[in-house]
């Protein structure tokens, strides 16, 4: 595993679609039937530059090792299984010199310092442990490693946080970071809508994280009002500025953000949709609803400005996460059929 995820990445190749899990759904998906697969499966660093791999394990208690690894050589138009050996990971694969981490779920980490040929793990410890003590289990979709500056090398996760259920309850973001590769971590100040917008269950939640070129960081998440809101980092995540609206229509529903590494341009993934009207985290027009018109959007500029939204699926699409791999943009996400609330498929 000594080289194993050090890459390089190629010039941009067109469009391409595809549903891997019904074209693979009696091989490589099998092990899946008549259960979900997680909404936020990982890609992880591939082996070359022409190669895009993931890592899968299946929800509930938390897995030692990867359940499932496929990779494509070919851009994403085949998968196939591979016998890689690594550590579960569902939330980010970080490489640093001969150090590997792989994050579970944002409340594990496995760890190497030698290129993989030993592991340890280590409990993340959040906001829950660290400031306020009642805290449900963080909810984190997205982490980086920071690149640039006096903060290089630190690992961020950001986590929004329960006081109770989803739905009927509130909920408070923050992020948590290591400087020394997982065996400490800190918190930020927790913090949810600033007076006088009115509260209510999840004002802000499930953020995304991305670092700017210039070495700031992008926290944006979904809100109760309507739009996706943002706050700014400029010292690595241990405080976080006002949050303010972002101006892109949202119902509550995750997004995600990352940066494309050869020009940092940060590329931004969500439902564009005008929500509906009831608090009722069931009914079918609720503000968390319709989860249609997945969209992605592109700043050149540090997200001052964007591109036009470009569709990536008009009817139900929803947990997007972004990867940049063989010349290509991947947006992988959860379609379901309709509008009405259903498990996760």
């Amino acid at each position: 595993m000594s080289n194993a995820f050090r890459r390089i990445f190629l010039p941009m190749q067109e469009l391409l679609r595809g549903d891997i899990r019904e074209k693979y759904r009696d091989t490589l998906f099998k092990r899946w039937e008549g259960g979900n697969l997680p909404a936020q499966h990982r890609f992880i660093p591939g082996p070359d530059e022409k190669t895009v791999t993931m890592s899968f394990v299946h929800p509930g208690p938390l897995k030692t090792r990867a359940e499932s690894v496929i990779e494509s050589r070919d851009g994403g138009e085949t998968w196939a299984e591979t016998d890689l050996d690594m550590p579960a990971c569902n939330l980010g694969f970080f490489v640093l010199g001969e150090k590997y981490m792989s994050l579970q779920s944002g409340v594990q980490c496995s760890c190497s310092e030698d290129d993989g040929k030993s592991w340890h793990s280590r409990k993340i410890e959040q906001a829950g442990e660290l400031l306020y003590n009642g805290l449900e289990i963080p909810n984190s979709f997205s982490s980086i490693m920071v690149t640039r500056g006096i903060y290089a090398g630190r690992v961020v996760i950001v986590s929004s946080f329960f006081t109770g259920q989803e739905g009927p309850d509130g909920e408070l973001v923050a992020s948590a970071y290591t400087d020394d590769w997982g065996d400490t971590w800190h918190s930020s100040k927790l913090f949810t809508a600033p007076d006088p917008l009115p509260s209510g269950p999840e004002a802000f939640g499930e953020p995304a994280v991305v670092e700017m070129p210039s070495g700031w960081l992008w926290m944006v998440f979904r809100s109760l009002y309507g739009e996706l809101w943002q706050c700014v980092s400029r010292d690595g995540g241990t405080t976080w500025g006002p949050p303010t609206p972002s101006g892109f229509v949202s119902p509550i529903a995750n997004c995600y953000a990352f940066r494309e590494p050869s020009t940092g341009a940060t590329v931004l993934s969500w439902n564009a949709t005008q929500p509906g009207i009831y608090h009722d985290f069931q009914a079918r027009h609720g503000l968390y609803r319709p989860r249609t018109n997945l969209c992605f959007s592109v700043s050149h500029d540090n997200t001052r400005t964007w591109t036009e939204p470009v569709v990536v699926e008009a009817g139900r699409g929803q947990y997007p996460t972004i990867w940049f791999a063989a010349g290509r943009m991947f947006i992988m996400y959860q379609s379901s059929p309709g509008e009405d609330p259903m498990d996760w498929k």
